[in-house]
């Protein structure tokens, strides 16, 4: 990967393009991000989810329309600069979706909707394009058969490839180039496995021939995927298959100088809350701690980025790799919390 090709709204955007020093921000107390999880609903149960079958459909406690909206608004007056809507469940089947994209546009923030697409309409594309929102879609093959093997939902690539065409020309409309950097608003975002390695070069032709950004992840052992050991990718395997990959929509370079690699900036420089208001490790890890690092409804946002910048620069130089829940050493992490958390005060309840 070079970095000539962006995504609006990724850590290296906002660096390399906007000119923002992440680390900078944290230590003057800004963090850059807002990751709020839509309830766990999703149309299809793919291998490798993020979210355990356990959580699947349980949304008791799930914030309302106006409580996102004042996270929002409070995380705006923080000086957070982009809302990224991902974790668990699909965002396309949130009541509250279209009514949260609004606020965040309304404040000035880049929203990044991650999607499975399934839902696409062409009004959803036409208001979301309206609204600032980067569209990132979820695809694991351009083999129809490979595809709907592992979401297990019959029909849907058909579906699923018209809108991502429809989406493209759309999107393509606001492509741009800043000072020989390339900004897309547009991505494909694949999981790099041993089942879909031979489709990656196809993906990335696909994806330079209809002008949308192509991001590529490996495989987290959390959730489903910690059930697909034998389909991680590894030695030049894997280095090719990042290398097919435009850029990263996750890594931060300023996080270098925080914790001495470059890991995933939506975690390190972002406020990640659950669909029930839980602060949350990362917008994909610690469901298991509950309430313990602080709720939006019972703690302010400024004394919830407090207790963040406390325990997300612990976190990564406990554990090895880019991102949580792709760390071999997360497990470990997370059970010696639950068994001692007292290496973090609690957010004090707001009046």
């Amino acid at each position: 990967m070079s970095k000539i090709s962006y995504l609006a709204g990724s850590p290296y955007y906002l660096e390399d393009v906007l000119g923002l020093d992440l680390y900078e921000r944290a230590l003057a107390g800004n963090l850059s991000y807002l990751l709020l999880n839509q309830p766990p609903l999703c149309d299809c149960h793919c291998r490798r989810c993020f979210m355990p079958e356990s959580r699947r459909d349980k949304c008791d406690s799930a914030l309302g329309l106006e409580e996102c909206c004042d996270i929002i608004r409070g995380a705006a007056s923080s000086g957070i600069r982009c809302l990224e809507i991902s974790g668990e469940g699909e965002p396309l089947l949130s009541q509250n979706l279209s009514g949260i994209i609004d606020c965040a546009n309304d404040c000035g923030l880049i929203t990044t909707l991650i999607t499975n697409g399934h839902a696409l309409s062409d009004e959803v594309i036409e208001f979301a394009f309206s609204r600032n929102v980067t569209l990132v879609v979820s695809l694991f093959s351009l083999n129809s058969e490979t595809y709907e093997k592992d979401n297990d939902l019959p029909g849907s690539f058909e579906t699923t490839i018209g809108w991502i065409k429809r989406a493209a020309k759309t999107f393509a409309k606001d492509l741009k180039s800043i000072e020989g950097k390339k900004v897309y608003r547009m991505a494909i975002h694949t999981t790099a496995q041993v089942d879909n390695y031979d489709d990656l070069a196809w993906m990335r032709a696909f994806c330079d021939e209809h002008k949308i950004f192509f991001s590529i992840a490996p495989l987290a052992p959390v959730g489903g995927g910690a059930e697909l050991g034998k389909f991680v990718l590894t030695g030049d395997q894997a280095a090719n298959a990042v290398s097919l990959g435009h850029n990263s929509i996750i890594l931060s370079g300023t996080s270098k100088g925080e914790i001495g690699r470059e890991v995933c900036g939506t975690c390190l420089y972002g406020l990640n809350v659950g669909y029930d208001g839980n602060l949350l490790f990362d917008a994909h890890a610690g469901y298991e701690v509950g309430s313990f690092l602080g709720n939006t409804r019972e703690n302010s946002i400024e004394d919830l980025i407090a207790t963040q910048r406390k325990f997300a620069p612990l976190m990564f130089s406990e554990i090895d790799g880019f991102c949580p829940v792709r760390a071999s050493k997360w497990p470990v992490f997370l059970q010696s919390f639950l068994e001692s958390p007292v290496v973090l005060d609690k957010p004090t309840v707001s009046a």
